[in-house]
């Protein structure tokens, strides 16, 4: 069997990738990465902090109208498939934003807090080696860096079901993805995820709720030149160490970045 580091090693051979990984069983906690404190694009994973800082305001929101949230960017979201006059509550709106990985719900939601608000959450979430920005490029969208230990730093956070319940519903119930979760059987493992796609880059975060334990696990990329591949690889390191460490997942809460 692969001793967990050279799978660790063997995933992040080039210098374009990061990993970070801790598993958590009744008897130990085991840690490794290789390049967990490299800054790269964190693109959709800072829809964690946005969510962060949006849910304890959802309260002082208004429902918004499903046609006043998109523009003529916006043939790729979520909410192209609702009838344009269909209402959302706020909570909808978060769930959509973390579930589908959704932009326009994502700039509906920075134009509520502000951008100072996001840098907070970020902060108090502990990951103090993530920016955030707004992208100047893509007015209303945020744009940033973050590391493999920040990822699982920021999803640790999200899931915090006393502090966030709605984020952590969402994360628990979005899009299947084929990167982290592609380790784990369908037999063995339900999906909660997070996209986002521009060129590039692959990333994913997740945590792993396992019958024996747990592991927080993430994988940061950039100047992928196959992100499938990439991802693919993601799997298979993944299923390496659910295997060493005798795993068995029954939960996967995943947020996932191709950019």
């Amino acid at each position: 069997m692969v001793p967990p580091l050279s799978l660790l090693r063997e995933f992040a051979r080039d210098v374009g990738r990061s990993v970070f990984v801790r598993v958590r069983t009744a008897d130990a906690e085991w840690t490794g990465a290789v390049h967990e404190d490299v800054s790269r694009s964190a693109a959709s994973l800072l829809k964690l902090p946005l969510a962060m800082a949006l849910e304890p305001r959802l309260s002082d929101q208004s429902p918004q109208r499903v046609g006043d949230l998109l523009d003529e960017r916006d043939d790729a979201s979520v909410l192209m498939a609702l009838d344009p006059d269909r209402v959302l509550a706020p909570e909808e709106i978060l769930r959509l934003m973390l579930g589908a990985s959704d932009n326009p719900c994502a700039r509906w939601a920075l134009r509520s807090i502000g951008l100072q608000a996001v840098r907070a959450a970020t902060l108090d979430g502990s990951a103090l080696a993530t920016t955030v920005d707004e992208d100047s490029d893509e007015p209303g969208m945020l744009t940033g860096t973050t590391t493999a230990r920040d990822a699982v730093t920021l999803l640790d956070a999200a899931l915090d079901r006393t502090r966030f319940p709605v984020s952590a519903y969402a994360l628990e119930h979005s899009i299947r993805n084929s990167r982290i979760p592609l380790g784990a059987t369908d037999e063995d493992v339900l999906v909660a995820h997070k996209t986002g796609t521009l060129s590039g880059v692959a990333s994913d975060v997740a945590h792993l709720t396992c019958r024996t334990g747990a592991m927080s696990i993430a994988f940061l990329t950039d100047s992928q030149h196959d992100i499938l591949v990439t991802g693919y690889e993601m799997g298979i390191c993944t299923r390496g160490l659910l295997d060493y460490f005798d795993l068995q997942v029954t939960r996967t809460i995943s947020a996932e970045v191709s950019v």
